[in-house]
């Protein structure tokens, strides 16, 4: 019987044309829980420390050169510019309209959560309390099973991100109808994961289609390939300007037709951007290779699932000539699991193949 190997790596050795997700666990309802979400990530394991060294030499700067770096920079500027206006005149009068309201919307950290109000608290009370502060844009009141008594907590949305962090540092600990309140930013997210993009492909050309897909993208980080800098990793980060934005974005790149190339890519919410924290450090995933013909997800999730929580497999369909190495993508909830599943040395075993 012949035997090969099915083992876990880090790096996929060729894109994946396709994904066929099966979520393993219901989401949760953010605005009825305030659950921190799961990040799925494609994922690749680093087994050894790369160690970059950079040599900086201090030399004079010419002031013509600094004059030509200043005009690339305004050209830049201006071709992005037209890409957008590009974008822009390819949508129809509904879409563009879309577009327009979602880039009026608040943007990025301008709600602020407020907890230990009173269970029979108004929105319309609420509203006039923290508008003290400045202009309040929307008020969310969580309810609970019980119409008439709300969670205890609210979502209180301000004009701009200054208005928010000016209530959190006034209103936090005063009370509010003789109860003591807490505010704090809310963590609503606004960055978005994208998997299985073309190795080939540039911020460019990412940029591009995320752009035209939707309005707000702010900011592209496309993980390059350390080990072949010509190459990106096969995953990104997206930047928008608020959550709406990013939520347009999501729904519509995970449309079956949208595709990245030939590819068609995995979109999830990613965790807020940190600084302490590089991108690789954020993946929770582990990619699988050399596995049998006829493997299922429930086998998948079955052998590895000893190594701590699994939020989703992904079983891409086999390409033609290639059914019997198929890959795979194991989500876990907590990166340390991944990264257990990623150092154990033991063999795993489907179907008799090793």
């Amino acid at each position: 019987m012949p035997r090969g190997k099915a083992k876990s790596e880090t790096e996929p050795e060729k894109p994946v044309e396709s994904d066929e997700k099966v979520d393993l666990e219901e989401e949760n309802d953010p605005e009825e829980e305030m659950e921190e979400e799961v990040e799925y990530e494609e994922v690749e394991e680093e087994e050894e420390v790369e160690e970059i060294e950079e040599e900086v030499e201090e030399e004079e700067e010419d002031p013509d050169e600094e004059e030509e770096e200043e005009e690339e920079e305004e050209e830049e500027e201006e071709v992005e510019e037209v890409e957008e206006d590009d974008a822009m005149q390819n949508l129809d009068d509904d879409e563009k309209k879309k577009h327009a309201e979602l880039l009026s919307l608040p943007p990025h950290k301008s709600e602020v959560y407020v907890g230990g109000i009173p269970l029979d608290a108004k929105s319309e009370d609420l509203k006039e309390f923290c508008e003290r502060i400045g202009e309040v844009v929307q008020v969310r009141i969580m309810k609970g099973k019980d119409a008439s008594e709300n969670k205890g907590f609210a979502f209180v949305t301000y004009r701009n991100v200054e208005l928010a962090s000016k209530a959190i540092e006034e209103l936090n600990n005063t009370e509010f109808k003789g109860r003591k309140i807490k505010c704090s930013t809310s963590q609503a997210k606004n960055r978005l994961f994208i998997g299985n993009i073309p190795r080939s492909w540039g911020e460019k050309d990412l940029k591009k289609v995320v752009t035209d897909i939707g309005p707000g993208v702010t900011a592209v980080e496309l993980v390059k390939d350390m080990k072949n800098i010509s190459n990106n990793r096969g995953f990104a980060f997206i930047d928008y300007h608020n959550n709406q934005c990013a939520e347009y974005g999501r729904q519509k790149m995970m449309s079956p037709s949208f595709k990245l190339g030939d590819n068609s890519p995995t979109v999830s919410w990613a965790d807020p951007k940190n600084s302490d924290s590089s991108a690789s450090s954020q993946v929770k995933a582990v990619y699988v290779k050399n596995l049998p013909k006829n493997v299922t997800q429930e086998q998948l999730k079955k052998l590895f699932e000893h190594h701590g929580k699994i939020t989703k497999v992904v079983l891409p369909p086999p390409k033609s000539g290639q059914e019997k190495n198929r890959i795979g993508f194991v989500h876990f909830a907590e990166r340390s699991n991944a990264m257990k599943a990623l150092k154990n040395t033991e063999r795993y075993e489907l179907d008799g193949l090793l």
